[in-house]
């Protein structure tokens, strides 16, 4: 793996995560200064002491001729399913590479070598149109069916007022969501009022209650039929999981929600992050085909009883009719999932979305928030 012409590029290991804190401190959050505990905190956590870390599949760091490290490509590894036979996939994420050092050769350098790893499958779901470029170069394929990404208003009027903040300056923002709140008010007092407005809340027909790891352990193996790919978790992974998702608070508070009928009867569950004045991410969306509409209603009415603006995640394609009809609305600017593999087989079963995955099976869920 590590041959004569990658001399520069070698595993992280431990004592590597002060250069590698900073790097990414400066870099990618454009901050001064050394990063703080909580960031070397997080390195450590995410990729020497998570369940699935595998040496032989490493994080990688690019030295330059001083020892000094200039780049990062950090590998988060998952055990998946493919019709029952084990495979690993490497999640690449917090790619990062110092811009005074030769960008370009350290940053395709960790790309190969990462490439050429000991897994089955190489991929991101958050990729940018920048990265996804480069890495469609190097001979990653776009996953189109794990790329389209909903977006469902609950308060229309803050809704738009908080997209066209997230285009202008802090300041500008700040005017102009205090200057409409009134309106905005009024109006999203009117859209759940009228009987024929897509925006009406209406009690929801399933019955929630907080999703325990157990209880989460038991949909994923229950409702992953008809798939080929799926994830594999066990109680341990799971619990550190939610755990680890739940400290990341940049996103708001992390909500997990299974859903019954009036027999008690799993139906479905849903787990986002609530963020009142803002718009949630959801994680994941599970349950019974013929109840996503019912289970969308429910995902809904908890969000906005929650002060939620509106709602963000990722859909299967399968699944946008449903979506669709209950005002959802679509787009592929939310983060790329790209693909690499030796085995041209698993790249196809991707592409037929072929695979039991959401926002909790990759990196996306991973990143850091402090």
């Amino acid at each position: 793996m590590w041959g004569e012409n990658d001399l520069a590029v070698r595993p992280f290991v431990e004592h590597d995560i002060p250069q590698v804190a900073d790097l990414f401190w400066t870099v990618m959050r454009g901050r001064k200064g050394s990063a703080p505990p909580a960031t070397q905190s997080f390195f450590r956590e995410l990729y020497f002491t998570n369940p699935w870390v595998d040496n032989s599949i490493p994080s990688l760091v690019y030295e330059d001729k001083h020892g000094r490290i200039v780049g990062f490509l950090g590998v988060t590894l998952r055990k998946m399913l493919v019709c029952g036979e084990p495979i690993r996939v490497a999640f690449g994420g917090n790619f990062v590479v110092d811009p005074e050092a030769r960008s370009n050769l350290a940053g395709m350098r960790l790309l190969g070598t990462y490439m050429a790893g000991n897994q089955d499958l190489s991929q991101t779901d958050s990729a940018n149109n920048v990265s996804r470029s480069l890495l469609e170069r190097l001979g990653f394929r776009t996953i189109l069916p794990f790329s389209v990404h909903w977006a469902r208003p609950l308060r229309p009027g803050h809704y738009a007022i908080y997209a066209l903040s997230r285009l202008t300056g802090p300041a500008l923002s700040a005017g102009l969501r205090f200057a409409a709140k009134p309106f905005c008010s009024v109006a999203d007092s009117m859209a759940v009022k009228f009987a024929s407005s897509p925006f009406r809340q209406t009690e929801p027909t399933l019955h929630g209650a907080e999703l325990d790891v157990e209880t989460l352990l038991h949909c994923l193996t229950e409702f992953r039929a008809g798939y080929s790919l799926w994830p594999e978790y066990d109680l341990h992974s799971l619990t550190w999981l939610l755990a680890f998702m739940d400290r990341m608070q940049t996103r708001g508070d992390l909500r997990k929600v299974v859903l019954r009928d009036d027999s008690q009867k799993i139906i479905g569950w849903y787990i986002y992050y609530v963020k009142p004045g803002a718009v949630g991410e959801v994680v994941q969306i599970g349950g019974e085909r013929q109840f996503t509409k019912d289970i969308l209603d429910h995902l809904f009415h908890d969000a906005w009883k929650r002060g939620v603006l509106g709602l963000h995640g990722m859909v299967q394609s399968s699944l946008m009719g449903d979506f669709s009809e209950k005002n959802c609305f679509f787009t592929c600017r939310g983060g790329w999932t790209v693909a690499h593999s030796r085995r041209p087989e698993l790249l196809e079963l991707l592409n037929r979305g072929d695979a039991f995955l959401s926002r909790l099976d990759g990196e996306w869920c991973l990143a850091f928030g402090g």
